[in-house]
């Protein structure tokens, strides 16, 4: 087994990460600048992921990074674009200065919003062209970038995942729902009945993003790993009423501009090089994702 630093490791992607990786048998160490996850046992560092003779002490003695730092989501960014330039740029800059003076592997958590807006929604596969719209976008865009260079450059193993809408418990961008009516909202208005999204269970994701982690060397810089199948926020409205047959959830018809519009992303590489299939479709993750809230509510 193997000992990863998980960067972001308190946030919703990055401890979903070591809960998985530990399920799996590796030991971790979890870094964020937040404090560490109550429901994990790990060793954990607070620290600033920008700081690059914390990240080279704290990464010494591991065999990869599962890179999940970020400020994540194009609101968070457009809020903030210093910090996210900060955080996204120099924060996976720290991680393959790190990686780079130890031989350590390298997953990167990248986002699919890299590839833009596209009115005709098909599918996505890493060789589609990138055009990134946001401060987010943009961000990840040069956090690749970076990836890129130092793999060709200084042949770090590292390699980039492209990921869709993730959603589930803890989540912390976008709407999926769930949280709101659990908090007691009976009756939700939103835009964008028909929007299609590729929505990615966070277990599946954190899965993937461990297993890629567990193969060393891939031959691919960029994969995507997300659901795979493209959905909309009607079909997603639908299952959730199905949990909460008191509440009501209308959604306006059409697509929402204020969210990113494409198609599922075609993810065959990352079935081909690591073995990745989505346990979760729709159905399964939001009963899944009800009936851990459920649980903790009523402990």
């Amino acid at each position: 087994m193997s000992r990863f630093c998980i960067t972001g490791a308190a946030g919703f992607v990055g401890a979903e990460v070591c809960r998985q990786a530990l399920a799996r048998g590796h030991s971790i160490i979890g870094l964020d600048q937040r404090s560490a996850s109550s429901d994990i046992n790990y060793a954990f560092h607070v620290a600033d992921v920008t700081d690059r003779e914390s990240m080279a002490r704290i990464v010494r003695e591991c065999d990869g990074i599962i890179h999940c730092a970020a400020v994540v989501g194009p609101a968070p960014a457009s809020a903030d674009p210093v910090m996210a330039t900060q955080v996204n740029v120099l924060g996976s800059l720290s991680v393959l200065e790190a990686a780079r003076g130890t031989n350590l592997r390298v997953v990167n958590l990248s986002t699919a919003t890299l590839y833009g807006r596209i009115e005709k929604a098909g599918p996505l596969d890493e060789s589609d062209p990138v055009n990134p719209v946001g401060i987010y976008d943009a961000t990840k865009m040069m956090s690749e970038t970076l990836c890129d260079a130092y793999r060709k450059s200084f042949s770090v193993s590292v390699a980039s995942f492209r990921t869709g809408f993730v959603y589930g418990p803890r989540h912390s961008t976008g709407d999926y729902f769930v949280g709101r009516l659990m908090q007691g909202e009976t009756a939700i208005q939103d835009a964008g009945r028909d929007h299609p999204c590729d929505f990615t269970y966070v277990k599946d994701l954190a899965l993937g993003l461990v297993q890629a982690a567990e193969c060393g060397n891939l031959p691919e810089s960029v994969y995507n790993l997300s659901g795979g199948v493209s959905r909309t926020r009607g079909e997603l409205a639908a299952i959730v009423m199905k949990h909460f047959p008191h509440a009501q959830i209308v959604l306006s018809p059409g697509v929402d501009p204020a969210r990113h519009l494409r198609g599922a992303n075609v993810i065959a590489r990352a079935r081909r090089d690591f073995g990745y299939a989505p346990q979760y479709d729709l159905e399964a993750g939001i009963a899944d994702w009800v009936a851990e809230a459920r649980g903790a509510s009523a402990a």
